[in-house]
């Protein structure tokens, strides 16, 4: 008997403004005898301070560590304990960063101009960034077998109600629906609902002429909106 391999390194989920949950496996020689329990420490990153996270071992593979400061980034590592002894700790997680990410934005409205393929959308911003500033938005493009995310750059988010436009990137005559995520430093939040279809055009209008022979009044129509004018 002896003790047992170090763990690989913990992996941190459902990160929260004061919270998280780390998660590790068993090692992969135990040693000879079975695991007693693990012992898990967290630090703040770029110091060296490494504190236990309990008094007493851990005797699960996945823990919640609460009190922890919003704002502010760890990293965590884990040993394994056996009858022989303690073992290595892991090698270090990846930094998490503690905080929320944003709420859903609103349903976006769409306006479709046919004369530059262009596709204009506005939406709320979220309820709630989190407590952390908005750093970009996630535009989703989604047709019946394909799916194009765009990135909305900072700079063009000054207002509460936030518009884009997208020119050129989308396929012609085709449906889409979209959708809209916001991202924080923490990570991009839900998206918001989908939109109704809306359909693309080609970026020229096609005008049809015709002769009213009776009136001599010339008549056009346009084909992507089947509407009729005189002159």
């Amino acid at each position: 008997m002896y003790w047992p391999d170090a763990p690989e390194p913990p992996v941190v989920s459902e990160v929260h403004a004061t919270s998280c949950t780390v998660t590790y496996q068993p090692p992969r020689d135990d040693g000879g005898a079975p695991v007693t329990g693990y012992i898990l420490e967290r630090r703040t990153a770029g110091t060296n301070k490494w504190i236990r996270v309990k008094d007493t071992l851990v005797t699960d593979v996945l823990y919640t560590i609460d009190n922890l400061t919003p704002d502010t980034q760890y990293e965590f590592r884990v040993a394994v304990v056996n009858k022989a002894g303690m073992s290595d700790f892991s090698i270090i997680s990846s930094k998490i960063m503690t905080g929320e990410k944003p709420d859903k934005p609103g349903l976006p409205e769409v306006t479709v101009d046919a004369t530059d393929n262009s596709v204009r959308l506005q939406w709320t911003a979220p309820s709630s960034n989190g407590g952390a500033d908005i750093t970009e938005y996630i535009v989703r493009c989604r047709t019946s077998d394909e799916r194009k995310d765009i990135t909305v750059p900072v700079d063009t988010i000054t207002e509460s109600l936030i518009s884009y436009t997208i020119r050129k990137q989308l396929q012609v005559h085709t449906l889409y629906r979209f959708a809209v995520a916001a991202v924080n430093k923490v990570g991009r939040g839900p998206w918001s609902d989908m939109t109704e279809e809306i359909k693309t055009y080609s970026g020229t209008l096609h005008i049809i002429w015709a002769i009213e022979t009776k009136t001599d009044n010339r008549k056009w129509q346009c084909r992507h909106c089947q509407s009729r004018n005189f002159w």
